[in-house]
């Protein structure tokens, strides 16, 4: 009996004696061996749950469809995201050739262009009006001022009212936008006829700095053509938005060709440096039919009075302009689009999922289902660690009272380490309190 129970003692303690050998032959074992890659290099990943659902299917690879597509098509094909992109710098050059006339008069390049060297465009005269000017009081046709309305009408101190307007300090006989299509009788009016023969020749290129130092020009790329290098004024009107075309002034009013008109022509580059480059061109008519006009004025004196000779001059003002888009391939730009599409894909297993715990299409039994297919519950660990901090507890308090113990009962009893180990303070009781 004795026999039995003392077997039943000593268990543990032999336990515990081979682990603690084991242990220690594992720990020299692994310091014999070295650093362990294996462990070191080890990594953690998800595991991944097939859904067998169609519905739910449907979702998932449609918003992967849609994002690959999307990236594919729209991001690398269209935008050209996966290169860099940068401004360029733009040239251009616009000289014109040939002759007009009014009347008797001939016009050359030299009299139809306003000023001669212009390289972002033109300004082609087709009306000239010119007065001989001196300082007076009369009506400043460039910004009338009207008379006060009262029992009578009344101007500023020193000014008279003549019909509606006031009489000002100002350059005699005046001339303006007011008076321009019915000018004072003193006024020179020349119409420019024959603009459409004038042949433009308009040179332009561009350069990306950033990627590189080549220079691309309109019309150097092989098989191209340049058909604004040589184009009639007559030619480059057909081809705004809308379409003008110049009028014989004999037949003209006030909304032809007469009063001038402003033009833009834009040529926009969207080029990859790589290769040869040609751009697209633009031509609108940007005055909405208003015309356009420049003033002039040349000052002298005659007889100590000081003159001048005012123009007022309409014609067609080309504007032209030169600018684009460089680009060039970047693995870095490859790179984080790709990157965006894995993390795009992303969002398809979160709607899915979603829908599978969430939505009410399917029944409370199917999302229960879908839940246990999709979630792994563990044990309740806080309420473990309590369990575990109480045994603790319970160890402290027993080695506390045994050791009260042997110091008042001179060192005998349960208590008392026979050199077994740990097991060898108690039998069975002792054991289960520390925890066995």
């Amino acid at each position: 009996m004795a026999n039995r129970g003392q077997g039943i003692e000593l268990r543990p303690v032999v336990d515990e004696i081979e682990e603690e050998g084991q242990i220690e032959k594992d720990a020299r074992d692994n310091a014999a061996k070295g650093v362990d890659w294996d462990k070191v290099c080890a990594y953690k990943t998800m595991k991944v749950v097939r859904i067998r659902d169609r519905q739910l299917g449907f979702c998932y690879w449609g918003i992967v469809s849609t994002v690959i597509l999307y990236v594919v098509v729209f991001a690398f094909s269209i935008e050209g995201k996966h290169q860099q992109q940068e401004p360029g710098v733009g040239t251009v050059l616009t000289k014109a050739f040939g002759k007009a006339y009014s009347g008797d008069n001939v016009y050359d390049a030299s009299d139809i262009r306003f000023p001669v060297i212009e390289p972002s465009g033109a300004f082609l005269l087709t009306r000239k009006i010119a007065i001989l000017q001196k300082r007076g009081m009369c009506i400043d046709w460039d910004e009338p001022k009207k008379c006060v309305e009262g029992k009578r009408k009344t101007c500023g101190e020193g000014e008279t009212c003549k019909g509606e307007y006031c009489e000002i300090a100002t350059w005699c006989p005046s001339l303006g936008d007011k008076n321009a299509d019915k000018p004072p009788p003193e006024a020179d009016v020349d119409e420019v006829h024959g603009l459409d023969g004038i042949l433009l020749k308009i040179m332009s290129g561009i350069a990306f700095p950033s990627l590189g130092n080549k220079f691309f020009v309109t019309g150097a790329s092989a098989g191209a053509n340049n058909q604004f290098q040589n184009i009639t004024v007559k030619q480059l009107l057909a081809l705004t938005e809308p379409p003008s075309e110049m009028v014989d002034p004999a037949a003209m009013d006030l909304k032809n060709m007469v009063r001038g008109a402003l033009i833009g022509v834009s040529f926009f580059w969207n080029c990859d440096v790589s290769a040869d480059c040609e751009p697209s061109v633009v031509i609108k008519r940007l005055d909405s039919g208003q015309g356009f006009v420049q003033k002039r004025a040349h000052y002298r004196k005659q007889g100590g009075v000081e003159t001048r000779e005012a123009l007022y001059l309409n014609g067609l003002r080309i504007l032209v302009d030169s600018s684009g888009i460089g680009r060039q391939f970047s693995i870095v730009f490859v790179m984080i689009q790709v990157g965006s599409c894995i993390a795009l894909i992303r969002v398809a297993g979160i709607v899915a999922d979603n829908m599978m715990l969430y939505s009410f299409q399917f029944s409370a039994m199917r999302r229960k289902a879908y839940y246990q297919c999709k979630v792994t519950e563990t044990k309740d660990y806080s309420d473990l660690q309590d369990r575990i901090n109480l045994v603790e507890d319970a160890k402290a308090r027993a080695n506390t009272g045994a050791q009260q113990v042997g110091r008042s009962h001179g060192g005998g009893g349960s208590h008392v380490n026979l050199g077994l180990g740990g097991g060898g303070r108690g039998g069975l009781a002792s054991a289960i309190i520390r925890g066995r």
